[in-house]
């Protein structure tokens, strides 16, 4: 059997991944300064599932209506246009993931808890830093690790021999190392194609694919990827428990000097994200908030 490419990994997510056609078209009227709240609304209805969610998010505390937001209208106006943009795509995301077949390496369960817990301590680094990115940054968290969910439903042998050779040589050589040594691409790279094919924002596409590598990003998008490089690190410690930095990957350390972090500052967040976690969790899963 050929080794998987990124091209054939792509093209393949196509029918496993698919993205509905209302989120296309609503990011398009999104796009357009000149189209109308009912215009927009009327596509978002075409999905009984995101009016659900935009609706629950509406009537949330973190919005505090005056009155019950009973029409997507006036969600859709309450909400704004970049907040529904996020909104819209992580929830194609994470309802087309859904539909995947079952596999046991990679529990949706445990990818999405540690892509909550990655989107939730992006959201707080920015605030403390740079509260203009916190939006962008959550998003790129929830998704970064996207291609790793793809090897793992298209290639999970592959994905499975990547992380024994890295278990094999744990001191020389990363999962991600191996990932690249074994494909020729790892699943940072192949995350970042994937949303490059579905037509999403630049930044986005950069946080996914620069994750691990943030001093290859571009300029434009640096500062974000940083963001999002270390809440990864900070994620997989704060779904252990742990706060030993050697316990998860490492941070590039121009990564740290360049946003200023401390050692004390990044321990606090794990603490803060895991009184936080349900309630991110809980805007993708409503069972988790009852």
């Amino acid at each position: 059997m050929p080794s998987p490419n990124i091209n054939s990994l792509v093209q393949g997510a196509g029918r496993l991944l698919a993205m509905p056609r209302v989120v296309g078209e609503v990011l398009h009227l999104l796009d357009n300064p000149n189209s109308r709240q009912a215009d927009i609304a009327r596509v978002l209805e075409q999905d009984p599932a995101l009016v659900a969610l935009l609706l629950r998010l509406a009537n949330s505390a973190a919005f505090a209506p005056a009155r019950t937001v009973d029409s997507v209208e006036r969600a859709v106006m309450l909400l704004g246009r970049e907040p529904l943009r996020r909104l819209v795509i992580a929830s194609a995301v994470t309802q087309a993931t859904d539909r995947l077949p079952p596999q046991e390496m990679l529990p949706l369960e445990l990818f999405w808890r540690h892509s909550s817990y990655c989107a939730l301590i992006a959201r707080l680094l920015a605030e403390q830093s740079e509260p203009h990115l916190s939006g962008a940054v959550f998003l790129g968290g929830l998704l970064h690790d996207l291609g790793q969910l793809l090897l793992f439903t298209q290639a999970p042998q592959a994905e499975h021999q990547a992380f024994l050779d890295s278990l094999g040589e744990i001191d020389r050589l990363s999962p991600v190392a191996a990932e690249r040594a074994l494909l020729g691409f790892d699943h940072a790279e192949l995350g970042g194609a994937l949303a490059e094919h579905w037509g999403l924002p630049e930044g986005l596409v950069a946080c996914i694919r620069y994750h691990h590598d943030p001093l290859a990003a571009p300029e434009t998008h640096a500062l974000a990827v940083a963001l999002v490089h270390v809440a990864n690190t900070l994620a997989h410690l704060a779904e252990i428990d742990s706060r030993d930095l050697r316990d998860a990957p490492p941070i590039v350390p121009e990564t740290l000097e360049r946003l200023d972090l401390k050692r004390n500052v990044l321990l606090a967040l794990i603490e803060h994200a895991q009184a936080q976690i349900l309630g991110v969790e809980a805007l993708r899963n409503p069972r988790l908030a009852q």
